[in-house]
């Protein structure tokens, strides 16, 4: 489904990813893992069209998404929830997911669907977004991606800030989306959220790609957690 191919990145003449490769599969759940300043949101933007690549390419489906301009990318079905969410404060919850909506023509149907994983929503939908806590504003930015009807979602530290119990309740639904067979590129530090919910695990170093591993065997031998992001699970 995804495929990043030897891509290299620049801002100005300051060059942050070098020959980048990686691959998310329909249903596949990718953890992106690294220290800061790995390369891991450039990755991340670079495959929304934010960054441009100077070198390699990026495919989608039968799509070179790097030839595209930015505002094209969400309509290919590839969704993006940055850090920080950056939502429409001043719009209530329902025009933020309208918002999402409106990027591929989706409906009420997709809307029932983005209300019943996150049943809170369905009550604060007259609430404007700038007055919703942490973790409801999360929600809504997850939301508002979902309501594009993604194949390919991309999170950039999904979990900053929130409760456990809030963090579990985002992980289920990201692990519920292997049933609508969407491929999920998840840019985490709480690497026991990523044990939980990936499939495999992608190490990025100095804005290069230096290991990939199957969860199952990250969790046997933690080795590379202790070498490319410092801890020990």
């Amino acid at each position: 489904m995804l495929r990043v191919e030897n891509i290299d990145c620049a801002y100005g003449k300051v060059q942050v990813l070098r020959g980048v490769s990686l691959t998310v599969a329909a249903g596949e759940i990718v953890g992106l893992l690294g220290r800061n300043g790995a390369g891991k949101t450039t990755t991340l933007k670079a495959i929304m069209g934010l960054v441009r690549p100077h070198a390699g390419r990026i495919l989608f489906n039968d799509t070179t998404l790097s030839d595209l301009p930015a505002h094209e990318v969400p309509k290919q079905r590839v969704a993006y929830v940055p850090q920080g969410r950056r939502l429409f404060p001043s719009l209530s919850v329902r025009e933020n997911l309208q918002m999402g909506l409106l990027v591929n023509d989706a409906g009420a149907e997709t809307l029932a669907w983005v209300l019943e994983l996150f049943p809170t929503l369905h009550e604060r939908l007259r609430q404007r977004a700038g007055t919703l806590s942490g973790g409801e504003q999360q929600m809504l930015a997850t939301g508002r991606a979902l309501c594009t009807r993604p194949q390919l979602l991309l999170l950039d530290e999904p979990s900053e800030g929130l409760m456990p119990s809030l963090v579990d309740r985002l992980l289920d639904t990201v692990r519920g989306l292997r049933e609508h067979q969407v491929g999920v590129l998840l840019v985490e530090q709480k690497v026991e959220a990523v044990l939980r919910v990936a499939d495999r695990a992608v190490f990025m170093e100095n804005g290069t790609v230096q290991h990939e591993t199957g969860i199952d065997a990250l969790k046997n031998d933690p080795t590379p957690l202790v070498r490319y992001v410092g801890v020990n699970r």
